[in-house]
Formats: C-alpha cells, sequence, structure tokens
C-alpha cells in the first residue's frame, strides 16, 4: 500500500467533508465506519476526479447544502455517494449522467465490500443492528429501541390487548 500524499490526504477530507454534508452525520462518525478512504477511493474509481471536483465545488458554492445544487451531474453523484454511505452500495447512476461522464465503466449498483454491509449508515439512524454482522447482545431483543414507546407485556394488570378482543369487550 502506498503512503497517503498530502494531495491524497487533502483530497479524502474534502470528500469527507462534502459526504457529512450529504448524509448528516459529522466527520467523526464517517471516519469511525472505517470506510472513508474505500468509499472516496469508490467515487473516484467510478466518477472520476473531475466529476467528484464538480460535486465538491457545487456544494461550495451552494454554502454545503445539498439541496442547493443544482448541477445535474453533481446531485447525480451526491446522491451516488450519500446511498454508498448509508447501503454500502454503489448504485446506479442516472443513465443521462453516465452518458455525460463518458465513463467506460459498466453502470450497474454494486456491494463495495463485505464490510460495506455491517458498516453502512442505515443503521446508525435507529440504532439498528445489521443482520448476521454485528449482533446487539443476548436479551436485548427483549428491551424497546432507544426511544420507542413502551408497549404493555401481556399478563400485566390493567392493560388490554390490541385489537377487537382485547378493545374493551
Amino acid at each position: 500500500m502506498t503512503p497517503k500524499t498530502s494531495t491524497s490526504a487533502r483530497s479524502l477530507d474534502d470528500f469527507i467533508t462534502a459526504s457529512a454534508a450529504l448524509t448528516g452525520f459529522d466527520a467523526f462518525d464517517l471516519h469511525a465506519t472505517g470506510m472513508a478512504g474505500l468509499y472516496h477511493d469508490t467515487a473516484l474509481e467510478q466518477v472520476g476526479r473531475p466529476a467528484v471536483a464538480r460535486l465538491l465545488g457545487a456544494l461550495a458554492a451552494a454554502g454545503g447544502d445539498p439541496d442547493g445544487v443544482t448541477d445535474e451531474t453533481a446531485r447525480d453523484v451526491a446522491r451516488a455517494i450519500a446511498h454508498l454511505w448509508y447501503l454500502g452500495v454503489w448504485p446506479q447512476l442516472a443513465a443521462s449522467v453516465h452518458t455525460a461522464l463518458g465513463r467506460e465503466r459498466a453502470n450497474t449498483a454494486f456491494t463495495v465490500s463485505p464490510e460495506a454491509y455491517a458498516e453502512g449508515l442505515v443503521w446508525r439512524t435507529f440504532d439498528g443492528h445489521p443482520a448476521g454482522a454485528k449482533p446487539p447482545g443476548f436479551g436485548t431483543w427483549a428491551d424497546p429501541p432507544p426511544g420507542a414507546p413502551a408497549v404493555p407485556r401481556a399478563g400485566e394488570r390493567g392493560t388490554r390487548l390490541p385489537g377487537p378482543r382485547g378493545a374493551g369487550s
């Protein structure tokens, strides 16, 4: 593996800053996934350095607000990068964008790595756990997730079961 140069480190930092704006997660959380370098490299391989730079420029011009990016190519690259962070899958680009980029790579969706599934931001959005990859711990299934309303347990006094039979007959 080749060591990072200051240019590539700066490029990764810019990618992380843009990714934070696109995902709503801060740079610390994005780095904590362990996927930052791989996702950066994937974006560069799939759309090319000029398209990523175009997105970074459009995002900077919009004051860091993804909704302010109006360039179709930059918006689709932004969508792909957000999709990548949340699901660990590089999505298919819009046909018009793929054509405009003139890339020789196939325009197909693919999972970036086996770890990408387990590290997807989607799991963090609802305090979930990727099935088969990061078990939550013994017995944690018995408690509601953080922030969920309390659910009465069967057999508790004064509670009625939901549905037509428990609705006060």
